[in-house]
């Protein structure tokens, strides 16, 4: 299950210094998670096995069938009946080789998060996961659910293989530069807005489906480039691309010929970031090739 993070990259007065290493590391692996997302197609619904004994974690993409193993290390569980986390190199159940680089991270935390365990709640989860994969400077994170516990991990290396031939090998490190695009983010932004109007008339009743659909359809092809009737969007409300929703906006390349405009939301049960990729070469408005 890929993990989607919704915390803002700048600080605010009166963070703690934890409060500022969780915002720094959150803003981070998002950027690391979502770069996995575009280059292999890093989502929940793929299908995974993970195996302590190898230290491995393997997952089926669901939309062309390659493998992709990733080599883990446990941060922690969380038990979710007593609402309790447990330090990876504190469970007997978690081999030695998946935990060894837990002790190291921890003495780095006040002391009150030091105890074997301690009473915590998923957004804290989260942030510790982020901090420790930021401390390992990995490819990513993730959490799985067993019965009434999750567990946490970070991604270090990637391996990603077809017809078991190996395609690509990921090293544990940030593959992503970020850079400054005040138009593209508004151009964006614009798009959104025109969305948003439709799918309001819409959910006010005032616009039949049929029209509705076409209109939006008729906004999504003035900005995208690529016209495959797959990227059509839907109608829907609450709109995750309503700017009051929006927590925050990147602007990002990968190498020297992609560029991809991020923004994360916050609709109320949930936190998720997107990315359009734009085409470089491509003047005016339409200009989206893809999204993530």
């Amino acid at each position: 299950m890929i993990i989607f993070l919704g915390m803002f990259s700048f600080f605010s007065k009166g963070q703690s210094e934890l409060d500022i290493r969780f915002s720094e590391a959150n803003a981070e692996l998002n950027l690391r998670n979502m770069y996995q997302r575009i280059i292999w197609g890093m989502y929940s619904v793929n299908k995974y096995v993970f195996d302590q004994t190898k230290g491995a974690i393997k997952y089926t993409i669901r939309d062309n069938g390659n493998e992709v193993i990733a080599k883990p290390k446990i941060l922690g569980t969380f038990n979710l009946d007593n609402k309790t986390f447990l330090w990876a190199d504190k469970n007997p159940s978690i081999d030695a080789k998946l935990n060894d680089k837990v002790n190291s991270f921890r003495a780095t935390l006040p002391k009150k998060y030091q105890r074997n365990k301690f009473k915590s709640n998923i957004d804290f989860n989260i942030n510790l996961l982020s901090l420790f994969s930021y401390h390992l400077d990995a490819n990513g994170l993730d959490m799985v659910r067993q019965n009434n516990t999750i567990i946490y991990f970070s991604l270090l290396e990637i391996q990603v293989i077809k017809d078991d031939k190996e395609l690509l090998i990921i090293e544990p490190k940030n593959h992503v530069q970020v850079t400054q695009n005040q138009n593209l983010i508004n151009l964006i932004k614009e798009f959104h807005q025109e969305k948003l109007e439709v799918n309001k008339i819409y959910n006010e009743r005032k616009l039949e489906s049929n029209e509705a659909f076409k209109e939006i359809e008729n906004i999504h092809l003035k900005y995208w480039l690529n016209e495959d009737p797959y990227f059509f969007p839907a109608l829907s409300w609450p709109c995750y691309f309503d700017e009051k929703s929006i927590l925050d906006w990147k602007i990002f390349k990968i190498g020297d010929n992609r560029i991809f405009v991020m923004y994360t939301t916050d609709i109320g049960w949930k936190k998720q970031s997107y990315a359009y990729e734009i085409d470089i070469h491509a003047e005016g408005k339409k200009v989206i090739i893809n999204q993530y």
